[in-house]
This record gives structure tokens, sequence and C-alpha cells, in this order.
């Protein structure tokens, strides 16, 4: 009798976020939150912009979308100088 495969996901076994439909569920309401959030923008200003490009349609938006790409590029450079060889702990014993 062998134990069950964690990474099946083809029987009931399946947790609710692993089964594919739910999966693009989740994506398809994350998408329309999103679109949702930057409509309603239309109906929003901001009083006290600091500069002039904080008026910019759907602004926070595309700064936190530009913000997180660039945050993850930079942790992929980092990882080049920070990380170790694959077989850093099992070298000279």
């Amino acid at each position: 009798m062998s134990a069950p495969d964690p990474h099946d996901t083809s029987g009931d076994s399946a947790s609710w976020f692993e089964r594919p439909s739910n999966v693009r569920k989740l994506i398809m309401g994350l998408v329309v939150a999103c679109v949702l959030l930057a409509a309603a923008d239309f109906f929003y200003t901001n009083p006290h912009p600091h500069f002039a490009i904080e008026s910019s349609f759907a602004f926070q938006a595309w700064f936190g979308f530009v913000t997180f790409v660039v945050i993850v590029f930079l942790g992929r450079l980092l990882r080049l100088f920070v990380s170790r060889p694959e077989d850093y702990y099992d070298g000279d014993r």
C-alpha cells in the first residue's frame, strides 16, 4: 500500500485551491476586482496631489504594478550575489 501523491490534483483529495476550475475563478475574480477599482478612479480625484502625475488616471494601480515588477527584477539580480552553490552544504566533511 503506497501513500497518496500530495501533488495529484486529479482526485477528490485535492484542496479547493488546487482544483484548476477554482484557480480560474480566483484569477477572474482578481481581474474583475482590479477593473472595478480602476473604473472607480473616474469618480475619485485626489484633492491634494504632491506631484502632477498623481492626478493621472489609475496612478496608484500602474505605479504599484511598475514598482512590483522592479522589485521582482531587483530580487533576481540580488540572487546572483547572495546565492550559494547547489552543493554548498555537501562539500568537505
